[in-house]
């Protein structure tokens, strides 16, 4: 007798003939002695299984029938049912069943189960692969398919469906060996069918496929089975996609834009030909693969008809760069070099390899590399000179990074393809060929927004439109206020479903953006990562070196050397010398790594930026005091406002109230004397004179009040600034401070002249000036009437002006001269050119250019070579007006 459990139950004679129980519990019984052959198997578990755990209480009697049936049903030579102590053993040669003929021919092949048992030793010279054959012959279906106990299915079926899986895998693997794979792909295919979870499976049937010329058949199901998983691929799978070589890419379809950036990879193309590898760098998340495959891909057929040969050589992996050696072997096989005749050393393996490409007209990707020594053995030569003057004929390699790979460029003559982020336009229709137009064409304005949110980077964008697939009910809209929050929206792109393309990278699993810049934040020397989690710190996009100098606490040279090797793997970009932009996904970045700072480490980094600011505004303040540098300062401040803004609200949050004060104070002052965007100039104020209350200091309360007048005044709020003058005047006289009294009122007065309130400003001005006649504070006295007698020129009425200037240029020249006997001077000859005595206002402005001489102040001696520029100028003197204005700008250039 003979017993088949590896599909439905058969129970055959010895001349082949079935007798197989009808009786289904008669099948389970068997098929549960049989499973255990020659072992003894209790009542009560043979109970439970053939009624399923719900044996009703005859059950033991119907047992003992089922029993006396069988041993009926085997009379004959083989098998023998035997009752032993309380269960039934069924003894025979385990040949008979087929189940352990299995077990055995796979043992016999060196293929087990995993477990505590030793691996089996695989079957020496190829006699496996006869033994696998025969083993999964022996399979007519799924095993025990109607033995009628859905309970022994449960607890025999899965191990012995995982020991027909190992045992297909090995014997695909020995049919490679051989060079015979395609034998076993439609075997390999039902199953990976049927387990498409299984890794090893479909990477031996893509290998079976691609040995046997099914070559699209082969990516196609890699490529499905990548978009089936959840986390990143086993080795075995991802090698097997890296096998993709020697081949034409495939477009794809979901490629928007970068025209001019294919076009530049055309412009590289006899220069490639010639020898120098083409380097595609650019930021992580830029698509940099996809543009080349995409390039190859459209270009293949005319430019590489002798195929590709791609490598991804993980040069930002965790596990570390790949190999060249490795890659080598992967290229030779290729190639057409058996696997068995690979040289040995990496040498030997680079030497046969540029001699395989000689003369090919193929393209070499090399994708993602570390650096250019791993480079160094996978460039092809170049081709030898043509005779006939002819193009060159040889293989083009491209090589792609996030590195900038400056050796490659020098030593190996490569061509430089900087890639940056997507045009707004290219960034909208990528959303929208990825959603569908549906999703984008009604609201245009927010596909924008969420373009600008995901920084323009494609990987972003993809990531973005996944989470928007997966979300059917939502808007653009929704998603750019969910990127918003500064603390949760860089989670948002931090990871893929699986089944998209932005989740893979390379054949290596989802890669969020997140991974993705760690993967580059991971290659970075100790002292360049301390310095990029320092800058998530700072709060601004842009970056000089002085201010990365401050948060590190390092020399400015050191400083600059740290951060060219951020700029070298794109975390950061050098814009203008001693000066970087960062992206605001990778400032936010850069803020979580510095979230994981100690907390004295944040507050010490913290206390050196707010220094730094509170020393450069304070130069700043005072330039644009003396009129000198405003063009520098509004350029400075432009690029800054943004980060100042966020210091000061850093400093109030933290505690550091004096120097909130102080920094809120001078970047009012930069608002005032720049004339920047005042959108943030109250929040500003506000949080600076909150902190001075709470620091109980009443000048600079009083100061803060002034700034916040000033604003109302530019708002044309003027009942308001009032207001705040008033609390500013009170709080200077709380602090017995009459020059700041004067001080708060005269800065009020200057923005009231500024906005052309001259009917406003000029009692406020005439009160400075009456106040200004006491003893305690008549040093003030020359100031007050100075601005009395520009703002009477301002409003149309010069005689007045003019004996105000007058008595200021005498009290000036009284006291000790000096830079205020220049200013009155000036205020002289404006008065006089407004009262048409040109000839007296020109020696008066002589008279002030002559006195700044000796103040030794190279700003204010630049301002009276303008007036007197100016005041030539008008009498059509202009050969002696241009002379002026450009001592004028030197003048101001040594100042600045």
């Amino acid at each position: 007798m003979h017993i088949d459990l590896l599909g439905p139950v058969v129970v055959r004679r010895e001349d082949g003939v079935a007798v197989t129980p009808s009786a289904p519990k008669r099948r389970a019984l068997l098929s549960a002695l049989a499973v255990r052959l020659n072992q003894t198997v209790a009542t009560e578990e043979l109970i439970e299984l053939v009624w399923d755990g719900a044996a009703p209480p005859t059950a033991r009697a119907a047992l003992q029938g089922h029993v006396a049936a069988l041993r009926q049903l085997l009379d004959g030579p083989g098998l023998v049912l035997d009752t032993r102590g309380a269960g039934y053993a069924l003894a025979g040669e385990a040949e008979r069943v087929d189940v352990l003929r299995f077990a055995r021919l796979c043992e016999e092949a060196g293929v087990l189960l995993p477990g505590p048992a030793a691996p089996g030793e695989p079957a020496p010279g190829g006699h496996a692969l006869p033994l696998l054959r025969a083993a999964l012959d022996l399979w007519r279906g799924p095993a025990l398919a109607d033995c009628g106990s859905a309970l022994l299915r449960e607890r025999v079926v899965p191990r012995l469906a995982d020991l027909r899986l190992r045992a297909l895998e090995e014997l695909a693997e020995e049919l490679l060996r051989a060079g015979r794979g395609g034998e076993s792909a439609a075997e390999l295919a039902a199953a990976a069918d049927a387990h498409p979870s299984r890794q090893t499976l479909t990477a031996r049937l893509v290998r079976c496929l691609e040995q046997s010329g099914r070559h699209a058949e082969a990516r196609e199901r890699y490529e499905r089975a990548m978009a089936r998983l959840s986390g990143p691929p086993g080795p075995e799978l991802r090698r097997a996609g890296e096998r993709f070589t020697a081949r034409a890419a495939a477009p794809d379809r979901r490629f928007v834009g970068r025209e001019a950036e294919l076009d530049r990879l055309d412009a590289a193309l006899p220069a490639a030909r010639a020898g120098r590898p083409v380097l595609v760098t650019g930021p992580a998340g830029a698509g940099k693969t996809a543009l080349v495959r995409h390039w190859v891909a459209q270009r293949g057929a005319g430019h590489f008809p002798d195929g590709l040969l791609r490598a991804d050589l993980r040069g930002f992996d965790p596990d570390g760069p790949r190999e060249p050696a490795d890659v080598l072997g992967e290229f030779l096989i290729a190639l057409g070099v058996a696997p068995d005749a690979l040289p040995v050393s990496t040498a030997d393996r680079s030497r046969r390899y540029r001699d395989l490409l000689a003369g090919r007209r193929m393209a070499v990707l090399l994708d993602d590399a570390a650096s250019y020594e791993q480079l160094l053995p996978l460039l092809p030569d170049p081709p030898a000179a043509d005779p006939a003057g002819g193009e060159a004929a040889g293989p083009v390699a491209v090589v792609t990074s996030r590195s900038r790979l400056r050796h490659l460029l020098v030593r190996a003559g490569g061509v430089p393809l900087p890639l940056g982020v997507l045009t707004g336009e290219d960034a909208a229709a990528l959303l929208a060929r990825t959603l569908g137009p549906d999703r984008t064409a009604d609201d245009p304005d927010a596909v924008a927004a969420l373009a600008e949110a995901c920084d323009l980077l494609p990987l972003a964008l993809r990531l973005a439109a996944a989470r928007l697939a997966a979300r059917p009910d939502w808007s653009p809209g929704d998603l750019v206020r969910e990127l918003a929050d500064e603390d949760t929206g860089l989670a948002v792109l931090s990871g893929a479903p699986s089944g998209t393309a932005a989740g893979t990278a390379g054949g290596r699993g989802p890669v969020g953006l997140t991974t993705a810049l760690d993967r580059t934040y991971r290659t970075l020397p100790p002292a360049a990562a301390r310095l990029f989690t320092l800058l998530g710190l700072h709060p601004g996009a842009v970056i000089d070196t002085d201010t990365a100098a401050a948060l590190a606490d390092l020399p400015s040279a050191a400083t600059r050397t740290l951060l060219t090797a951020l700029d070298a793997v794109h975390l950061l970009e050098e814009t203008a010398p001693g000066r970087y932009a960062r992206r605001e996904l990778v400032r936010r970045y850069a803020a979580r790594k510095a979230a994981e700072l100690t907390c004295d480490e944040r507050f010490v980094a913290l206390d050196r930026l707010i220094a730094h600011y509170l020393d450069v505004t304070a130069g700043w303040t005072a330039a644009c005091a003396a009129g000198a540098g405003s063009e520098s300062a509004a350029a400075w401040f432009r690029r800054e406002e943004s980060a100042l803004r966020a210091v000061v609200v850093c400093a109030e949050h933290y505690g550091r109230t004096a120097a909130c004060w102080q920094l809120a104070h001078r970047t009012a002052l930069l608002y005032e004397a720049t004339g920047h965007d005042r959108t943030h100039w109250r929040a500003v104020v506000e949080a600076g004179l909150s902190a001075a209350h709470a620091d109980g200091d009443e000048s600079a309360v009083a100061r803060l009040g002034t700034d916040l007048a000033v604003l109302h005044v530019a708002r044309a709020a003027h009942r308001t600034a009032a207001e705040h003058l008033d609390r500013a005047v009170a709080a200077a006289d709380r602090a017995g401070d009459a020059a700041l009294r004067h001080h708060c009122r005269d800065r009020v007065a200057a923005a009231l002249l500024r906005a052309g309130r001259y009917e406003r400003a000029l009692p406020m001005l005439t009160d400075l000036v009456t106040a200004a006649r006491t003893p305690a504070t008549d040093h003030l006295l020359v100031h007050s009437l100075t601005g009395l007698a520009d703002a009477l020129v301002l409003a149309g009425d010069p005689g007045p002006a003019l004996t105000h200037a007058d008595e200021a240029v005498r009290a000036a020249t009284a006291r000790t001269g000096g830079a205020e006997a220049v200013l009155a001077t000036h205020s002289r000859a404006r008065a006089l050119h407004a009262l048409g005595r040109r000839d007296a206002a020109l020696s008066s402005a002589r008279l002030a250019v002559a006195l700044g001489r000796t103040v030794g102040d190279p700003g204010l001696e630049a301002r009276s070579h303008g007036l007197l520029a100016d005041l030539l100028c008008e009498l059509g003197r202009g050969v002696e007006g241009a002379e002026a204005r450009r001592r004028a700008e030197a003048l101001a250039a040594d100042g600045g």
